[in-house]
């Protein structure tokens, strides 16, 4: 997260949602399906395993912040290892096709925001101190969404730039 954080509203924490989608989706608009199953362009993955790691993390939070509304503790995997979590992810979707991750990613992401259009304010600011988020709400919200939709676009247009480059 390279953005400092900073928390001034529900309608401005959409904004920002909003806009780093649709620059993550413009940028993806600038790739050829081979391009998004080439391997290592974004790190280790491809472009299509990135958008898989980014569906996850959105459907985790739709699951864990339901959770929390309905007064249960989420149910991340324990011991929480990212790298662990990530992996599974992979290793469950690597060999799906390029155009059911692609719907996989457009629908977590309608039902990610109508999640986050239905949080009240005063839902956003609970802080939770023994279970995911681990802060106020949305941190969450913002950490899975426009801070996490930023970090891989930056790592797609970075691949792009020094793949044109080479051509």
């Amino acid at each position: 997260m390279s953005e400092p954080i900073h928390y001034d509203g529900k309608i401005k924490l959409l904004i920002r949602i909003r806009a780093e989608r649709h620059l993550l989706e413009d940028t993806l608009a600038r790739l050829t399906p081979e391009q998004m199953l080439q391997p290592a362009t974004c790190g280790a993955w491809s472009v299509k395993d990135t958008l898989a790691h980014i569906s996850a993390w959105e459907r985790w939070m739709v699951l864990w912040t339901g959770m929390l509304l309905r007064g249960e503790l989420p149910d991340p995997p324990l011991p929480w290892d990212v790298d662990r979590m990530n992996a599974e992810v992979y290793a469950q979707v690597k060999d799906k096709p390029l155009a059911w991750l692609l719907d996989e990613f457009h629908k977590s992401y309608r039902d990610s925001l109508a999640l986050v259009e239905g949080l009240s304010e005063e839902q956003l600011q609970v802080e939770y101190t023994d279970t995911w988020p681990m802060g106020r709400l949305w941190t969450g919200v913002a950490a899975n969404l426009n801070w996490h939709y930023k970090e891989h676009r930056e790592l797609i247009e970075a691949w792009l730039e020094n793949n044109s480059l080479l051509m």
